[in-house]
């Protein structure tokens, strides 16, 4: 591949800033976050919904940025993110569960997504599955299982959509009792540019909502649980890409 030498537009970084392993949530707060459990960490650069560190972890170069809400703002980070270096991104975000059994405060490892956004069809046709990389996901998975030692966690698919104070409630009975566990408004766009320019993408997301739940919980005991949620998310992905760029010697199959 050959990567653009300019600065880019929009994340305001050019070659050499950028790890070739990236963590991107939509939080610029996240961001920051995700940066703090790095062993070392420089903000790079901050413009509009952007914010990018990069450090390292267990001798392993990262970069963290964050891409804002939805797929739009996230295509044009993981583009231009990919133009200075970047092959390996996975996303590390807040969803609503879709299923009763699944808690708020849950640990979701997504794989593939329902494409229910516009951005992903600007890319390729509707009929084109939008799914995670699988190396990234099985290293999610492997990290998820150190990390929460038994604790239950889930896999499955996500609803990715545009409107947040929309709900489509005839998808929404449509898509009950299949491997439908979340719904967010970024994996799809994600994983559809990933299989469009032939880089890796995989996603983690804690649950910060459930609207299946018969008794739905205030505000602050939403936050609350999602705050636990979003720690161990946030340290499973980092474990995921420093075990991933160990294993591969910075030399990814993809």
């Amino acid at each position: 591949m050959l990567y653009d030498k300019t600065l880019q537009k929009h994340i305001r970084c050019k070659i050499g800033d950028i790890a070739p392993y990236v963590l991107i949530p939509g939080d610029p707060g996240r961001a920051k976050r995700i940066a703090e459990r790095f062993d070392e960490a420089e903000k790079i650069a901050e413009n509009r919904e952007y914010v990018v560190y990069t450090g390292y972890k267990d001798g392993v170069r990262l970069s963290v940025c964050s891409t804002g809400i939805g797929g739009p703002s996230a295509a044009i980070a993981v583009e231009e993110l990919a133009n200075v270096g970047a092959h390996t991104f996975i996303r590390v975000g807040s969803a609503g569960a879709r299923r009763e059994d699944i808690p708020v405060g849950s640990v979701v490892i997504v794989n593939a997504a329902v494409r229910e956004e516009g951005t992903s069809h600007e890319y390729l046709p509707g009929s084109y599955p939008a799914i995670a990389n699988f190396q990234v996901t099985l290293a999610l998975k492997e990290a998820t299982e150190e990390k929460l030692k038994g604790e239950k966690f889930f896999i499955g698919v996500s609803l990715t959509r545009d409107a947040y104070y929309m709900q489509n409630k005839e998808l929404n009975n449509i898509l009950l009792n299949t491997d439908v566990v979340v719904s967010e408004m970024e994996c799809a766009t994600v994983f559809i540019v990933g299989s469009k320019r032939r880089f890796r993408v995989g996603a983690i997301v804690g649950t910060d909502s459930n609207i299946l739940l018969k008794k739905q919980l205030t505000l602050e005991e939403k936050e609350r649980l999602f705050y636990q949620a979003e720690k161990k998310v946030m340290d499973i992905a980092i474990d995921a890409l420093v075990n991933l760029s160990k294993k591969e010697n910075d030399n990814p199959a993809v």
